[in-house]
């Protein structure tokens, strides 16, 4: 029932500052290395079922675009170069995963698109993908993922306002 000053709330709000600059430090790695661990137990799961992670993940971000997506699209949002997606959209291709059409605005580009044959695997990717986040985030109570979320939304617009900056420059 004290009075708060603002010496004392800004200690309890605010770590010291060696322990700030260690927590920037490692917020990063922590971020990097928990996405990492998340998509490799995706790809655990998935690859029981012969789904390389390359493959799921271009049929998961092309089930985002049923409109198509050029390749050169598709390989920024896998962060992947373009040639290596070539290889992998050649070899989905010759399975019957995906079809590649001529785009109507471009001639020389192609858009790729999940073929009809895909349907029943990319059901399957996301019974996996929802129960990976469930057993992850089992114990997570919802405030503290809605903080997390929150703050995840804010790190990624502000990454995408400065990237939009600099190429501006």
């Amino acid at each position: 029932m004290g009075r708060h000053t603002e010496a004392s709330t800004t200690r309890t709000t605010r770590p010291p500052e060696g322990q700030a600059r260690t927590l920037l430090e490692s917020f990063p790695r922590v971020l990097h290395h928990t996405a990492k661990n998340w998509k490799r137990l995706m790809d655990d799961r998935l690859r029981e079922r012969g789904l390389s992670q390359p493959r799921w993940m271009a049929m998961l971000h092309l089930s985002k675009h049923p409109q198509g997506m050029m390749q050169r699209e598709l390989a920024d949002e896998m962060g992947i170069e373009c040639a290596s997606l070539a290889g992998l959209l050649d070899r989905m291709a010759a399975d019957g995963w995906v079809e590649r059409r001529p785009c109507q605005t471009d001639r020389r580009a192609k858009l790729v698109f999940l073929s009809a044959k895909s349907a029943d695997t990319l059901d399957q990717i996301r019974r996996v993908a929802a129960q990976v986040t469930r057993d992850l985030l089992a114990d997570v109570p919802a405030g503290e993922l809605q903080a997390c979320r929150k703050l995840l939304d804010a790190i990624n617009e502000r990454a995408q306002c400065l990237s939009r900056e600099a190429s501006d420059q």
